[in-house]
């Protein structure tokens, strides 16, 4: 664009010769008045000159550092905003391309158009010095006056220098005086019409079709699909009238604020006498909104929904943030022109692989679910994923989520932005990582898994959580109840430390309470923080996949969290720095506690019990086997959320699962997580193999622990095969011997366990190691260690509860029978058990069960024989199972294998054809597994000489 410049015309000086006065010496004191006035005089105009100087200074200082302009300045109209990988590869560009297209001067637009923008933003503007006094005046007295603007200060002239010179557009005195000298100059430098030129350039005309468009000749294209030439009145005051808020005046988003702004330019084009009064009545009466084409998408990115909703609001905050702009609307606006060089901490070859990972439907195969409510809109089974850069804080990657087929409703949604119930995902971060630091658990400490209820808040129920399993434990460790992920332990130790405390660790993770989604959606709220339901995920709105990510990483970093970040710093268009991210750190737990937790959650996924590990052969552990990985998994009670968050020392990886409209997920699809997690840190995982050992800080030791309760092994607990290893961070270690351990003398009745008492028969008192719990067991909830516990009732038959063996030491037992055989009679009507004679033995006992797990009433017995004829077989059955015991002064032996005997037809109380016996082993207590500090050596179940009878 050829430019000429202005030329400057003489400088201004009076002509008036300077008068010389000829005054008489008054004498003092003749003239009172006038001495007073002499002197107030040249006080006040010593005042003026102070102030003169003064303020001469302060301009002075303010215009120091005044950029240097040019016509060359003005004719660069812009320079897109460009986003950056961490190695420097273009993640996307914020630019007008193909949207700006410039005019050379004002004859390339409708007369309409150019008195249009006068009319409206600039009355003065053909006779005005780059600026305007008076309406600067009146804009002072009004802001002090009313505290509100409401007419216009800036003339087009500094408006054109703002967007060309200042695109931050910053508000401070400094910024608005250098504007001011750069118009005065600018209107030296060039004519009107040039000046009416490059603004017509440089203005922001709006979002049109997704992209912003700056400049009358491109919005005069899209929107009217016409040269700016061949504007009329209506469509061109609609144009101008657009400027002053492109967005509240869009007449795509509102129309009815854009018509009502293109009356107002049009009352001032016939106020200035731009146009007559019958030309205003036709461009108001003009339906200018139905001459309007729609705006066509397009794109300037291969990234387009990670620039859109990751990248761009995280963008125009921390603009806001550095004091570059008052709102995140300027900050967006100023972007395709600002020519910022934004720098991110994303890999874009770790997004790439993360994106097509997500992209492979075989991966998913055919999860998507029928939306409810509809006949052919389906809902996929989505994932949002975050991986972190532990070291760093840096955001890798986002995966947000999987693209849509054709066949399934269109889903752009930002699944790594989404509040969604984090389910047990939880546990380590407000429940057990609080309880360890605060050194009121340890990993060996024993909690109860039973049905339990606490009272509700006002007018609300009783809380009675329950486990996924709908199944109870008893009693479990801490790594256990980690591992296995069981609810109650969980809400329990929540309870002990109260929710208050639990859930304030979330605030120094990075979540405090009114945190959001990066577009402001509620996340934590307070009520979440005053509840128990928390401790397991039951929120209000839930936590997006970076938080639950970020907040992971405290972890992996030795218990310091470091805030995340997406976009590391920003450079304007000269390479002047004006945004640097300042992370926040906190000090979580001590580095001890986050050991000690990483040891347990590794366990999650190598343990054959944890939640993380499956059979399908596509699991973490399999995938990467002997590396340090651990993590943690989430499900909610619904079964409407899918998490697992899992980190090594170098990075930590989150994935939510789910569906849109909340769906339930098939037991089958639950897995996938874990396939989707290892397939996307593969790459990651062979680069940087977690094949280290987590660093051990010092202050952890190795204690014995007694496996049912937590404390110093006792010599019943040592009897038991109860004990094994477990970490501790140093002084929380146990320090009680076990006192849980007891000795009992019990009988089995009628395939029951109870006290013996003095009428149970000698050959029948039994004495066992049991567990005698800190808790009274509901009497209607069975759990897994009922076998192990006391029995609660004494023997039916009547008699006193016997007393205990004292001593501590489980009577030597007597062996069981071995060589057990059993077989079916030729007509099938009954069966012949035989065993083999053993040492010491008074005499033996035969029990029988139709099912293979009891119970097992006694049928024969006492007796010195070692054979046995069943001769009253029970009718409808299929199935027999034998077991011997032997019995002596010393009381009775563990039960022998027991038998299976099968038969060919149901018997009918004596009848059968045929049969076979054979032998099984007899099933025992699991010992207590999954420490890296070696296992527990396997234990009896719950007796030494008694069984389950």
């Amino acid at each position: 664009m050829q430019r000429r410049t202005k030329p400057s015309g003489p400088a201004e000086r009076s002509d008036s010769p300077k008068q010389a006065r000829s005054k008489q010496p008054q004498r003092e004191g003749r003239h009172p008045v006038r001495t007073v006035l002499k002197w107030a005089s040249l006080g006040l105009g010593g005042l003026v000159i102070v102030l003169v100087g003064a303020g001469v200074g302060y301009a002075t200082a303010m215009l120091k550092g005044l950029p240097k302009i040019s016509a060359s300045t003005f004719s660069n109209l812009s320079q897109a905003s460009v986003v950056y990988d961490i190695h420097g590869k273009v993640i996307g560009r914020y630019t007008s391309s193909g949207d700006r297209q410039p005019i050379a001067s004002v004859d390339q637009v409708s007369p309409f158009l150019a008195n249009a923008f006068i009319a409206a933003e600039d009355k003065t503007f053909r006779t005005n010095i780059g600026i305007n006094p008076l309406a600067m005046a009146r804009a002072f007295v009004e802001d002090v006056t009313s505290h509100h603007i409401q007419s216009g200060a800036s003339t087009i002239t500094q408006q054109t220098v703002k967007l060309a010179v200042f695109p931050a557009q910053q508000r401070d005195l400094k910024r608005k005086i250098q504007e001011i000298a750069l118009a005065l100059k600018l209107n030296h430098i060039l004519t009107k019409n040039e000046i009416l030129t490059d603004y017509m350039n440089w203005v922001y005309m709006g979002d049109m079709g997704g992209t912003p468009v700056y400049g009358v000749q491109s919005a005069s294209q899209i929107l009217f699909h016409t040269s700016p030439k061949n504007l009329n009145i209506a469509e061109a005051s609609l144009m101008a009238g657009m400027v002053n808020n492109a967005y509240l005046f869009s007449p795509y988003v509102f129309p009815q604020n854009a018509i009502a702004r293109q009356h107002y330019v049009l009352q001032q084009m016939l106020r200035n006498h731009f146009i007559t009064s019958a030309q205003y009545q036709s461009a108001i009466n003009y339906p200018v909104i139905k001459h309007i084409f729609p705006a066509q998408a397009s794109a300037n990115t291969n990234y387009p929904l990670l620039m859109v909703d990751e990248i761009t609001p995280r963008v125009v905050q921390d603009l806001v943030k550095a004091g570059l702009y008052s709102t995140t609307q300027q900050a967006f606006d100023a972007l395709p022109t600002a020519g910022y060089q934004i720098h991110t901490s994303l890999n874009l070859s770790v997004q790439d692989h993360v994106d097509n990972v997500l992209a492979q439907d075989q991966l998913f195969g055919n999860t998507n679910q029928l939306i409810p409510g509809t006949k052919n809109k389906y809902d996929l089974y989505n994932a949002g994923v975050t991986i972190i850069n532990n070291q760093t804080g840096g955001i890798t990657a986002i995966g947000i989520g999987r693209d849509s087929p054709k066949d399934i409703q269109l889903d752009q949604i930002d699944h790594a932005n989404i509040a969604r119930q984090p389910g047990s995902s939880v546990k380590p971060l407000i429940d057990y990582g609080p309880a360890f630091n605060l050194h009121r658990e340890t990993a060996g400490t024993w909690l109860p898994d039973v049905p339990v209820q606490y009272p509700g808040g006002p007018g609300q129920k009783p809380y009675a959580p329950k486990d996924d399993t709908l199944t109870w434990q008893g009693l479990v460790s801490v790594r256990t109840a980690l591992v296995e992920s069981i609810n109650v332990p969980a809400v329990e130790t929540l309870d002990k430390i109260t929710p208050q405390v639990g859930t304030s660790y979330f605030a120094k993770e990075g979540i405090p309470v009114g945190a959001t989604t990066i577009n402001g959606q509620p996340t934590l709220v307070k009520s979440d923080t005053q509840q128990l339901a928390t401790a397991i995920g039951g929120m209000t709105h839930g936590l997006t996949v970076e938080q639950m990510t970020s907040a992971y990483t405290t972890f992996p970093n030795q218990g310091t969290w470091r805030q995340s970040y997406v976009i590391s710093s920003i450079d304007d268009r000269t390479g002047n720095r004006v945004y640097q991210v300042h992370q926040q750190v906190n000090q979580v737990f001590s580095p001890q506690t986050a050991w000690v937790m990483t040891n347990i959650l590794h366990d999650v996924i190598y343990r054959s019990d944890g939640t993380a590990a499956t059979t399908s052969g596509s699991d973490i552990s399999t995938t990467f086997p002997g590396q340090y990985i651990s993590g943690k998994t989430g499900t909610t009670d619904t079964q409407g959320d899918g998490w697992f968050i899992g980190y090594t020392q170098k990075y930590t990886a989150g994935i939510w699962m789910g569906y849109n409209n909340h769906e339930r997920i098939p037991t089958a699809y639950y897995p996938l997580k874990f396939t989707l997690w290892s397939d996307i840190m593969k790459p990651l995982l062979t680069k940087y193999p977690a094949n280290q050992p987590w660093p051990k800080p010092p202050g952890i030791v190795t204690a014995a622990v007694c496996a049912d309760s937590g404390q110093m092994p006792s010599t019943l607990c040592k009897q038991d095969n109860a004990v094994y290893n477990e970490y501790f961070i140093q002084g929380t270690e146990p320090s009680i011997v076990d006192t849980a351990h007891v000795l009992v003398d019990y009988t089995v009745y009628q395939g029951k366990r109870y006290l013996a008492t003095t009428a149970t028969p000698a050959s029948q008192v039994r004495t066992g190691i049991f567990i005698n719990p800190p808790f009274k067991l509901p009497l209607s909830a069975p759990t897994m260690m009922d076998s192990q516990f006391v029995p609660t009732q004494p023997d039916p038959r009547g008699g006193t509860v016997l007393l205990a063996p004292t001593g501590g030491q489980l009577p030597s037992a007597i062996n069981p029978p071995s060589n057990v055989n059993a077989v079916l009679a030729t007509d099938g009507s009954s069966v012949t058990v035989t065993w083999g004679h053993v040492p010491g033995a008074t005499g033996y006992l035969v029990s029988r069960s139709t099912s293979p797990s009891g119970p097992f009433v006694t049928i024969g017995g006492p007796m010195t024989q070692t054979t046995f004829t069943d001769s009253s077989l029970p009718p409808n059955s299929t199935d027999l199972y034998y077991q011997v015991y032997a019995t002596s002064s010393q009381g009775m032996s563990d039960p022998s294998a027991e038998i299976t005997v099968h038969l060919t037809a149901p018997t009918t109380g004596g009848g059968g054809t045929g049969g076979s016996g054979g032998q099984t082993g007899n099933t025992v207590g699991t010992p207590p597994t999954g420490n890296q500090s070696g296992g527990g050596t396997g234990r009896r179940t719950g007796n030494s000489t008694g069984s389950n009878g």
